[in-house]
């Protein structure tokens, strides 16, 4: 059996699988009705990086400090490519840029770029009837929505370019987020049928994902839209949090199930591990199995999820000492109300999400006596949080390629 985890990069959950979604996508449609499709599924936090830790070792980002590119991951942290290499299945992973996402993990085994498709297809083709476990970083539904190959350089380039347009006026956001829909539309109706192609349905697991949602500035935060992370990044809002999820098993369900409660992305490592026969699991995760609601219709079990933000490091060659000075904001989403804990401000938010599913009135204060257990919880997260290591003469090989991509001087 094989397994194939697809993460489209900036994806909203309401731009796939949702009646009277924003994208017209078929084909994902298709999928979807093979499988099982997650009404609710909550990401551990609202860029990429932390993001995709979370999903692929169980664990929340602020327990594993991970905010940089260039982090290895925490020994003491199986992730769902070690368990696999351990089975013996082949691990391949292809990254938007071979010197970003997993430069310092071997076991992601890093086979290329995903921005080179014809490579993409080309390995799983020829793994068909071999066990693989194979991670796809799709990038082309990350601004600028340009499907074609890009450097780094080039793609912030274009990007600085898209982002000061739609700054100017309110016609020229409209057509970035057509951009964006057009973008997610080509990823349905174009690169799924092709990895479709590639693929054994009948003997792999295919799950459907987004490491974050985005925003186009629609809050007050981030009207601005200094740089990408007000598209994504600097908020913890439900546009950047809620992403869609897709498990199709192999040869799909007779009938595809629309799967109720809430579904975390850190909840992935744990139900991939179940599908796949892997294990031993470690005793303390964050996420659980959704195998059951994958095969048997079972409503996802969590009662909370928990997201996490942190300061920009990105351009930056160091890291802080004091976890408060890495994490700025951490939230808890349940069926019924969202929180938000500024941990820079110590600022409180709360929205019903019943009453205002837009997360745009905030409760805390008005219902500050109920709220009080859900901030205690979320404070008790905050006291889990760590700041992660960087490899030795990392700093000066970070400077050195920031220097190289303009930021510094």
């Amino acid at each position: 059996m094989s397994a194939v985890v697809l993460v489209a990069d900036s994806v909203r959950a309401d731009m796939l699988g949702r009646p009277g979604g924003r994208a017209r996508t078929p084909f994902f449609d298709k999928l979807a009705a093979e499988g099982a499709l997650f009404d609710l599924a909550v990401s551990a936090a609202p860029w990429t990086v932390p993001s995709i830790a979370a999903m692929l070792t169980g664990v929340y980002p602020h327990r594993l400090g991970l905010v940089k590119w260039e982090q290895p991951w925490p020994h003491a942290r199986r992730s769902l490519f070690e368990l696999a290499a351990e089975a013996g299945m082949e691990v391949g992973s292809f990254v938007f840029d071979t010197g970003h996402l997993f430069c310092n993990v071997e076991a992601a085994s890093v086979r290329g770029s995903s921005q080179d498709v014809p490579a993409v297809l080309s390995w799983l083709r020829e793994r068909r009837g071999r066990p693989f476990l194979a991670f796809v970083h799709y990038w082309w539904t990350h601004v600028p929505y340009v499907s074609r190959p890009m450097t780094v350089p080039v793609w912030k380039k274009v990007s600085d370019a898209l982002l000061g347009s739609i700054r100017g006026s309110v016609a020229a956001r409209a057509k970035a987020e057509d951009l964006y829909r057009l973008a997610v539309e080509r990823f349905s109706e174009s690169f799924l049928p092709a990895l479709a192609g590639a693929l054994d349905l009948d003997a792999t697991w295919l799950v459907v994902t987004a490491d974050h949602g985005e925003s186009f500035g629609g809050r007050a935060e981030t009207a601005a839209l200094r740089d990408v992370f007000d598209l994504h990044g600097n908020t913890l809002y439900r546009e950047v949090l809620e992403v869609p999820l897709l498990i199709r098993p192999p040869g799909g369900l007779g009938r595809g199930r629309r799967v109720g409660g809430l579904a975390r992305t850190v909840d992935l490592f744990p139900t991939a591990a179940e599908l796949l026969g892997l294990g031993p699991l470690p005793g303390d995760l964050d996420g659980v199995s959704l195998a059951a609601c994958a095969t048997g219709g079972t409503s996802a079990p969590a009662s909370e999820a928990i997201s996490v933000m942190n300061r920009d490091f990105v351009d930056l060659p160091d890291l802080p000492e004091d976890p408060d000075d890495v994490w700025s904001a951490f939230s808890l989403t349940t069926a019924t109300r969202k929180l938000i804990l500024d941990t820079r401000t110590c600022a409180r938010r709360a929205f019903d999400l019943e009453r205002d599913p837009g997360e745009t009135a905030d409760v805390a204060a008005a219902e500050a006596d109920d709220l009080a257990p859900l901030f205690a919880r979320l404070e008790r997260e905050r006291e889990r949080a760590i700041v992660g290591e960087l490899l030795p003469g990392d700093s000066a090989r970070i400077r050195e390629r920031l220097r190289r991509l303009g930021y510094l001087e």
